[in-house]
């Protein structure tokens, strides 16, 4: 069921117990190689034999994902020898292998999915001479993912943890998580025609990590709502997000979130990006948030104290505009070619950091009151900007 594999998915580590049961006798020490093998009994799950013998019980339950186990012993001095276990269906499986005694013997685990793909893997080295052990191996995860989307291959009809059975939509992928999990959304176009439902809206520290090459994961929202809608902590990464018609293509709504290396450009749209907390936007573009010359807005800062770094904000009617309770951090990024001005400043009596930008301007042009068409920065409400370190973009708009 969801509800046990969350505890299972969420876990830092899967634990394999080994009990390793003697063959033969000798010291505590190696003082050479003691002929013969040692029997070898892996556990895996929660194993009533591991705890009669004695061993330390496994709590964890085999993921419903991994439907194999494979192990791999090595050693210098010995023939490798691998052993696929198949584990589907099962909470528990126990396999003894006799492996032949001597120093730095080498143990890896892997528990993979029906295709290969491997969720997790675990290693350990033994010195075996005939003298009983007991150890424990941790399977870390080999990803971070841990719910799985793909809208040309998948189905919304599981929870979403297999990656050779992905869920089909962000949507219900995000209905199988009760956040703080990472969803990695493969290439392809994710829209209402393909099943999503607007707005996203992430849980508290839930991950959208967009995984199509060179912004090949593509959000697209035509609605009259906003696309992404943030909760505390969440994040969004790698995605292009391209909108007409739409409130905003993210909206932090008050809580914290990090957008990161996004495409996001817009149509006939009000707001590219729309903060009211400490949010973090970072080496993104943001672009064609303009109706002609008037409308659209790249970033609106309504509030909070948000980081804007190393981003491109081009090609909008308003590359940034801070309302009067905002007082962004604005730094490293191309402000340049937004139509009516590159950063509009509604505070009253605050100095915003936009401190080393890229301008229309080497020197930025700054008015105070009234903004003129084509502006760098102007201060509507009689504010000010450090625009200390300013540079001129690579390709300046007159």
């Amino acid at each position: 069921m969801r509800k046990s594999m969350k505890k299972i998915l969420m876990m830092p580590a899967l634990a394999i117990f080994l009990l390793t049961a003697g063959c033969g006798s000798g010291d505590s020490g190696l003082s050479g190689n003691t002929p013969g093998t040692t029997a070898v009994t892996i556990n895996f799950g929660n194993t009533d034999a591991a705890a009669n013998a004695g061993a330390v019980s496994a709590t964890s339950t085999i993921p419903s994902a991994v439907v194999s186990i494979r192990i791999t012993v090595s050693a210098d001095d010995m023939v490798t020898v691998e052993e696929v276990v198949p584990v589907a269906g099962e909470s528990s499986v126990s396999v003894t292998l006799d492996i032949l005694n001597g120093p730095d013997r080498h143990i890896v685990l892997e528990a993979m999915t029906s295709s290969g793909v491997v969720l997790y893997r675990g290693e350990t080295w033994l010195d075996l001479n005939g003298k009983s052990l007991t150890i424990t191996i941790d399977l870390a995860a080999t990803s971070s993912c841990r719910l799985y989307v793909d809208v040309n291959a998948g189905a919304d009809d599981s929870d979403c943890s297999n990656p050779d059975t992905p869920c089909k939509t962000i949507t219900y992928a995000l209905t199988q998580t009760d956040g703080n999990e990472e969803i990695c959304i493969d290439a392809g176009t994710y829209d209402s025609a393909a099943g999503e439902t607007f707005p996203i809206a992430l849980k508290q520290g839930a991950s959208l990590n967009c995984r199509g090459d060179n912004h090949t994961t593509i959000i697209t929202n035509s609605s009259t709502t906003d696309t992404i809608v943030g909760a505390p902590s969440a994040s969004v990464e790698g995605c292009k997000i391209s909108v007409t018609n739409v409130v905003s293509a993210i909206d932090d709504n008050g809580a914290v979130i990090t957008v990161n290396d996004c495409f996001i450009d817009g149509g006939s749209d009000i707001n590219g990006i729309y903060l009211s907390a400490g949010s973090t936007v970072s080496n993104s573009t943001i672009t064609k948030f303009k109706v002609g010359e008037v409308g659209g807005t790249g970033i609106i800062v309504s509030s909070g104290s948000p980081s804007i770094t190393g981003n491109t904000i081009t090609g909008n009617s308003y590359g940034i505009s801070i309302l009067s309770g905002g007082t962004p951090t604005i730094n490293n990024n191309v402000l340049s070619c937004n139509t009516i001005v590159d950063l509009l400043n509604n505070t009253t009596g605050s100095t915003i950091n936009a401190r080393s930008n890229r301008w229309d301007n080497s020197t930025p042009s700054e008015v105070s009151g009234t903004c003129n068409l084509g502006e760098d920065i102007c201060n509507s409400n009689f504010g000010s900007v450090d625009y200390t370190g300013s540079t001129q973009a690579a390709s300046p708009c007159p």
